[in-house]
C-alpha cells in the first residue's frame, strides 16, 4: 500500500504540472482548431472522407502532387507505383456513386474513396462510428472486378483497426488500418512533406490533432513519457499491473458514481423541482440512460452517444424507447415533430429525435480520461441537470403532447 500510494502520489503532482502547462496553452491559443469550431469533428463525408481523399489525390489543391500518396503507399505497404499518379482521376474519388443497390444487395452503393488510374484501383471504406451495411464491401468487390480486371485493393478504415462485420464481407483479400495508427503516421509524414506549403502544413496539423482527439491519442509527450518513467519502475510494475486490470470497471464506476446516481436520486426528488414524479431507466450496454415520466408512455429525456466504446459526442434530447412492436406502431403514428427552443438541432422529418436535440458542451461532449476532473467535481452532472430541467420545464410550457 505505501508503494501504491507513493505512485499515486508522484502521478498527481505531474497531472498537477500537466494542467498548469495546458492552461497556458489554452490561453496562447494552442488548442484552437477550426474543424471542432465549425462542428465537423466526426462527419464522415464532409470531413474525414473528403479531407483524407484531397490529400492523396496527386491533382488536389495542396500543390505538392503525388508526394501525400506516395507517403499513404509507405504506410499501409502497398508497392509505389501501383497506380499511375498521371492518370489518376481528378474528380469523383470522394463518395463515388457505382449504381443504384439491387434487390440481393450485391450491386451498386456509394464508395467512400477510390484512387485509380483506369488499370488498377485501392478502394477505401471509410468507417467513423456508422456500422457496416449488408454486403457493403462486396459490392466494392463486385464492381472493382468488373471496372479494374488488371488489380485493386480494398481498404478497410475503422478508428480502431477492427475488422469488419462478416455480413459485409464478399472477399477475403482486404487490409485493414486504422485513424489511430496508420493515418496519425500517415499525416506526421504530410506534416513533413508539406513544409514549403505553411497553410497546408497548419490544416494538415490540426486535422491531425483532431484524429488523435477522437482516437484518445492526443496525450502529450513528454507528459506520457513520464508517465511511463513511475509507472515502468520496478517497485511499481506489479502495483500498475493490477490496476490496469481494472480501468474499464473503474471508469464506469466513476460514472455511475458521479453522473447515474445522482441523475437517479435526481429522479426521485423531481417533485420538489418539477411537480411531478419522474423516472430514470439506464442502458447497461453503455450507451447512456434517460428520464421520463409515466404520462409521457414511451417517451424520455435521454443522455446518450452513439460510440459506446469512446464515449465520444455524448447528447441529449428527447425520443422514445423500444416497446412491444404494436405499441410501437401506435407510437409513431401519433407522434408529432416539434422543436424545443432549448435544444439546437432538429429535423421535422427525424423520427428518433421529433423534438429535437444537440451536443453537450464542447469541454464535456467527449466523456473520456481527460475529463475525469470535470465529471467528479459535478461539472457534468451540474450541466446535464439544467439542460434536463430546461426540456422539462419547456414541454410543460408548451403543454407539449407526449403519446
Amino acid at each position: 500500500m505505501k508503494t501504491i500510494t507513493a505512485m499515486l502520489e508522484a502521478i498527481s503532482k505531474l497531472y498537477e504540472q500537466q494542467k498548469e502547462l495546458e492552461e497556458k496553452k489554452r490561453k496562447e491559443g494552442e488548442f484552437f482548431n477550426v474543424f471542432n469550431t465549425i462542428g465537423l469533428r466526426t462527419e464522415e463525408v464532409r470531413l474525414h472522407s473528403a479531407f483524407i481523399a484531397e490529400l492523396l489525390n496527386p491533382k488536389g489543391s495542396h500543390g505538392l502532387s503525388h508526394s501525400f500518396l506516395q507517403a499513404f503507399w509507405e504506410v499501409i505497404e502497398i508497392s509505389d507505383g501501383y497506380i499511375n499518379y498521371s492518370q489518376c482521376e481528378q474528380n469523383d474519388i470522394v463518395e463515388r456513386v457505382i449504381g443504384p443497390v439491387n434487390d440481393m444487395g450485391t450491386e451498386g452503393g456509394r464508395i467512400d474513396i477510390i484512387i485509380e488510374d483506369g488499370n488498377h484501383a485501392v478502394i477505401i471504406e471509410n468507417k467513423i462510428y456508422a456500422s457496416d451495411q449488408k454486403n457493403q464491401m462486396l459490392r466494392y468487390n463486385n464492381y472493382a472486378k468488373k471496372e479494374f480486371p488488371n488489380g485493386y485493393k480494398l481498404v478497410y478504415l475503422s478508428l480502431d483497426g477492427h475488422e469488419p462485420d462478416d455480413c459485409s464481407l464478399g472477399k477475403d483479400e482486404y487490409k485493414v488500418i486504422s485513424y489511430e495508427k496508420e493515418i496519425v503516421e500517415w499525416l506526421e509524414k504530410c506534416y513533413s512533406i508539406s513544409d514549403s506549403k505553411p497553410l497546408v502544413q497548419s490544416v494538415i496539423k490540426q486535422y491531425c490533432e483532431l484524429v488523435k482527439q477522437i482516437t484518445n491519442t492526443d496525450m502529450d509527450t513528454t507528459y506520457k513519457n513520464n508517465l511511463m518513467s513511475i509507472m515502468l519502475d520496478s517497485k511499481n510494475i506489479i502495483a500498475v499491473g493490477e490496476m490496469l486490470q481494472l480501468q474499464d470497471e473503474w471508469f464506469g464506476m466513476i460514472l455511475e458514481k458521479y453522473i447515474w446516481d445522482p441523475l437517479e436520486k435526481l429522479a426521485k426528488q423531481n417533485q420538489m423541482l418539477f411537480g411531478k414524479e419522474l423516472g430514470i431507466a439506464r442502458d447497461w450496454n453503455g450507451a447512456g440512460a434517460w428520464i421520463y415520466r409515466e404520462e409521457w408512455k414511451y417517451y424520455g429525456i435521454f443522455i446518450w452517444t452513439k460510440n459506446r466504446k469512446y464515449w465520444d459526442d455524448m447528447f441529449v434530447g428527447v425520443s422514445w424507447f423500444e416497446v412491444p412492436n404494436w405499441k410501437n406502431k401506435i407510437c409513431k403514428k401519433d407522434r408529432i415533430n416539434c422543436k424545443l427552443n432549448c435544444l439546437n438541432s432538429f429535423d421535422p422529418n427525424d423520427e428518433e429525435w421529433p423534438y429535437g436535440w444537440e451536443f453537450l458542451q464542447n469541454d464535456i461532449r467527449n466523456w473520456n480520461y481527460e475529463i475525469i476532473d470535470k465529471i467528479v467535481q459535478g461539472k457534468v452532472f451540474d450541466y446535464i441537470k439544467k439542460k434536463f430541467e430546461e426540456i422539462i420545464s419547456e414541454i410543460d410550457e408548451l403543454q407539449l403532447r407526449m403519446p
